[in-house]
């Protein structure tokens, strides 16, 4: 008897974005844009592989002798019915073949899989789910209430939050902050998010425009960051810019992209572009 995994909605929806994600970094991939071919590279056959086969292939199938717990492409558990000592219900966050937070946990004897003497699943129909086990085995112990999270699973969880905050945070504080441009003997240093060292020799021209890099056009973001600021790989090139801030300097390279910088300060735009002018690239 097959039971299929309950789905949360909120999974449904990461699914959806996820899917969308995939197919717009093939479209990039077929019309050039930069930076698409290591999205396609790294994504595509992850979805493939993993999280489509997840999505359509979790159930738990109860055999004649054992509970099977299927998750995507891999059997992740076989349990001897005889073996299965309790089935109680939880809100356990912890990683395990479940698609929603509605949760069974079930608790054996012996190890199952790679899980240490329990297993977390959440059939779409729990009551009937847990009937089949009863019948199969009258011994287990079947209960209602909800196993709360113990405090050092809190505090994990707490710490994870906390790391994704940070980290959200600094890359906030990273993508909004100034590039220092520093002038060297042989080459042009950028330091910032998705910073780099150019050399003189690897220059063609530089130009001031007179527009905004709103005005002059960005084009796709392919891999960059995109606040208020613009950082990163774009289409028109490797901006370094505030998109309404003018005039913008533009350094066009013998190999790679064109490099746009701006700053807040106008007049110090200006001062980089001259300094950037006198330099000898021949």
């Amino acid at each position: 008897m097959k039971f299929k995994t309950k789905i949360d909605w909120w999974l449904h929806l990461l699914f959806v974005v996820w899917v969308g994600f995939n197919v717009w970094s093939i479209a990039s991939l077929i019309n050039n844009e930069a930076g698409s071919l290591m999205t396609a590279i790294i994504f595509t056959p992850l979805s493939i592989f993993l999280i489509v086969p997840i999505w359509l292939n979790t159930y738990y199938y109860l055999g004649e002798n054992e509970l099977l717990v299927k998750c995507g492409l891999f059997n992740i558990a076989k349990i001897d019915y005889r073996s299965i000592i309790s089935v109680n219900k939880t809100r356990s966050l912890i990683s395990s073949p479940a698609l929603s937070l509605d949760r069974l946990e079930i608790t054996s004897a012996a190890k199952s899989g790679g899980f240490n003497n329990s297993v977390i699943i959440s059939p779409k129909d729990k009551q009937g789910f847990t009937e089949q086990l009863k019948i199969r085995n009258k011994n287990i112990e079947i209960s209602d209430v909800v196993r709360p999270m113990s405090q050092a699973y809190k505090f994990l969880m707490g710490g994870i939050l906390a790391v994704v905050l940070i980290g959200g945070g600094l890359l906030f504080i990273l993508g909004e902050r100034e590039p220092m441009v520093i002038i060297q003997d042989h080459s042009i240093q950028i330091r910032a998010m998705y910073g780099l060292r150019i050399p003189l020799a690897d220059i063609n021209d530089i130009t001031l425009l007179d527009q905004s890099m709103r005005e002059i056009g960005a084009g796709r973001r392919t891999n960059g960051y995109n606040g208020a600021a613009w950082r990163g790989h774009f289409t028109a090139g490797l901006l370094f810019v505030l998109p309404d801030s003018s005039p913008t300097i533009r350094i066009e390279r013998e190999r790679g992209s064109d490099i746009f910088i701006s700053f807040r300060d106008n007049a110090r735009t200006e001062m980089l572009y001259y300094e950037l002018a006198a330099l000898d690239t021949a």
